[in-house]
């Protein structure tokens, strides 16, 4: 592995010179007590870094693309102690020098260490989550500035047992209170203590997650507890106390095989208002970012640089759309509601069940959590098990068990969905109803994996759908503005089609991609208490709705019925058809719409139910000059790959594309579908070329 170490970059300056003014420290862990001079120089390593990360973690908030500052912001005494420890094997000969983290939200780490080892400018920092700037949300390996790619958590440390097999040096992997609670972290122990790998895990326990403290979610899990269980070394220590802290750290290099340094402190140490909250988990808010700096003694031309950031915005205006747009994923909470609401009291605890995983100010499930608490159960992050017991509480004839997570998530439950649609071939039926949200970086033209098509991660608040209590946390870090959260590849919701992976015998697994918020309601309402599997994919960025033509008035109106399993047509055309769902719907209206007051007469068609064959209107499209799918999920997987076999083995023959997501993401929000070639004026174009 490649090892540069230049505290001396000529990269272009950040503003706070966290390069510049580092104090070199070489620190031996074969001794446990630091010098007077060694310990001057990690504090002032430490409070130059950290005021750094403010600036740095604050221009993503600036540009409208949120970001995380709370646990990079903790991390830096580690990484400080990391860094000296590293100084002093120059050759690479005792240590790998990557610096592994089991958090991808932690990234504005591995951004700092690439631009102080010279291998970015450091100036780029506050091209934070940019488009195209290399700096997405989670570290990718397609981008300079990463050495590894993160961001699913529990991911990292089993792959850190693999280059500690292979490297035979010790190896150090940052871990997190939260990337804990995943049952890969418990199978990663094992296996470091079978083959006694020179693992070192420096955990930062900050008892907080995104809804907030840890141990108000799993009171009596105890990470230390749990990892000296399974046969590692484990050290305690106070986090913000550098010596403590070093030799925790000191001790695990000491220990021959796999062991563990927990820091424990509070979230955002020294920062007001942020200390201690999980308000803190997010990118800080540039009020909250200067206010810091200024205390800190930094003037305004630092500070003012967040004044002078701005995010670009997409201003199109897409036809056969409202203007007027809704989130997805917090329909998709109120629609439950609705459907609790119906029943006798008593009945929502005894026949319905929430099981969240951390995820419910993401997915719409905070709305349940507040008008139905008597069936909403916090359960940390646990997919799998989260998973399964929501359908072992619906294995019942007449309950229901509700899960949600992000659609990029989803993946990691796939065996889990098997083992749960088997269980439908009992005499007792099994149900459980997933929310998933579809997660792509994206602000109101993307899908995120969270809720409906796991809208992961994009987090919006808007009065016009956010709850109150959701409204005032963000509103507090992000100072009343809505955000979509820029991110990428990792946390691209575009697999959904696997999680119908049963067999033609067995239950159908129902996938329904609503195309706006009035159509979410009508979905989640109608297939509520159907029997097996059910996936709701939202999207995180809000949608518009759909208008007729023509019109203002909306498609899916008060009278609107949703029929599972038929496909629906928004606008009926003879020389060709586009198919399309979800949030691709409204950007294939809008080109459809351009081509019909061209006099084009180009049809276009709602699949809200993905994985079911309408054969009328399979028969009706295919007598169509063309048609062309158009989605935002994978090309490889999603519907594209799929209805064109569909056409075939029915003897339809017609002209056939599809597009989907193909490339690998570039950051920002709205950018990344024009980056996939899945803008209005692509789908266009092809459209054309088909005619």
């Amino acid at each position: 592995m490649t090892i540069i170490t230049n505290a001396n970059s000529q990269q272009a300056k950040f503003p706070i010179p966290f390069i510049e003014n580092y104090k070199h420290v070489v620190l031996d862990p074969a001794k446990t007590e630091l010098t007077e001079d060694q310990r001057d120089a990690l504090k002032h390593n430490i409070q130059l870094w950290r005021d750094a990360m403010v600036l740095f973690t604050a221009s993503g908030n600036a540009r409208g693309v949120a970001g995380h500052t709370g646990g990079p912001f903790d991390s830096v005494v580690e990484l400080c102690i990391l860094l000296g420890i590293l100084a002093g094997d120059p050759d690479g000969e005792k240590y790998v020098h990557t610096l592994f983290d089991e958090a991808g939200h932690r990234v504005p780490i591995q951004y700092m260490v690439a631009a102080f080892r010279g291998k970015i400018p450091a100036s780029s920092l506050l091209t934070y989550r940019a488009a195209y700037s290399g700096l997405p949300g989670h570290p990718e390996l397609n981008h300079p500035s990463a050495d590894f790619s993160s961001g699913r958590l529990g991911h990292m440390w089993p792959f850190v047992n693999g280059v500690a097999l292979s490297e035979k040096k010790t190896v150090f992997c940052l871990g997190s209170d939260g990337a804990q609670q995943e049952g890969n972290d418990v199978e990663a122990a094992r296996l470091a203590v079978n083959f006694k790998l020179d693992v070192k895990l420096i955990i930062d326990d900050n008892n907080m997650t995104v809804i907030g403290p840890s141990r108000d979610v799993l009171p009596d899990f105890d990470i230390g507890r749990t990892l000296a269980a399974e046969g590692l070394a484990v050290f305690e220590a106070d986090g913000e106390d550098v010596d403590a802290a070093y030799a925790a750290i000191a001790k695990t290099l000491q220990h021959k095989g796999p062991a563990c340094a927990i820091l424990h402190r509070l979230i955002c140490p020294g920062i007001e208002v942020l200390e201690g909250s999980n308000h803190g988990h997010d990118a800080i808010s540039v009020d909250h970012a200067i206010k810091y700096l200024k205390k800190r003694g930094y003037g305004p031309e630092i500070y003012g640089i967040l004044h002078e950031i701005h995010g670009a915005k997409d201003t199109r205006v897409y036809q056969g759309s409202s203007k007027e747009t809704d989130g997805n994923r917090y329909v998709f909470g109120h629609a439950v509601n609705a459907c609790l609401d119906e029943l006798a009291p008593g009945e929502a605890e005894r026949r319905v069940t929430v099981i969240d995983s951390d995820l419910q100010l993401s997915t719409g499930l905070s709305f349940i959590r507040k008008e139905h608490p008597e069936v909403f159960h916090n359960s940390g992050i646990m997919e799998r098990a989260n998973l399964s017991c929501a359908a072992g509480f619906g294995f019942n004839n007449d309950k229901q068990g509700i899960f949600s997570t992000f659609t990029a998530f989803s993946e990691m439950c796939l065996s889990e969905m098997t083992m749960v649609r088997g269980a439908l071939s009992r005499p007792v039926w099994e149900t459980v109803f997933i929310n998933s949200n579809f997660r792509r970086a994206s602000t109101t033209q993307i899908s995120c994996a969270t809720s409906p098509t796991l809208d992961v991660m994009i987090w919006y608040v808007d009065p016009i759908s956010a709850d109150p209590e959701l409204l005032e946390r963000w509103s507090l870090n992000f100072s009343i503005r809505s955000f979509e959260q820029a991110d990428n590849t990792c946390h691209f919701g575009v697999n959904g089609f696997f999680l119908d992976n049963g067999l033609d015998e067995a239950p159908a697994t129902g996938l329904y991609f609503a195309a706006d918020a009035a159509q979410m309601f009508a979905v989640v309402k109608r297939i509520f208490w159907d029997k097996g599997l059910r996936t709701v994919f939202s999207t995180r960025s809000k949608v518009p709705y759909i208008l007729k033509e023509n019109s203002e008035e909306r498609f899916y109106g008060p009278d609107y019925v949703f029929k599972p399993g038929k496909d629906e047509v928004i606008r009926p055309g003879t020389v060709g058809t586009v198919v399309s769902y979800g949030d691709m719907l409204y950007r294939a209206l809008d080109a459809v719409t351009t081509l019909r007051n061209e006099g084009v007469d180009v049809g276009l068609v709602n699949k809200v139910t993905l994985n079911v064959i309408d054969e009328e209107s399979l028969k009706q499209i295919s007598s169509t000059g063309f048609v062309l799918i158009v989605e935002a999920w994978n090309r490889k997987t999603g519907l594209g790959s799929k209805m064109g076999t569909w056409l075939i083995e029915r003897g339809y023959h017609v002209k056939y594309s599809y597009m989907g997501t193909h490339r690998d993401g570039i950051g920002g929000t709205w950018e990344q579908i024009i980056h996939q070639g899945l803008g209005p004026e692509h789908i266009e174009q092809r459209i054309r070329e088909l005619l």
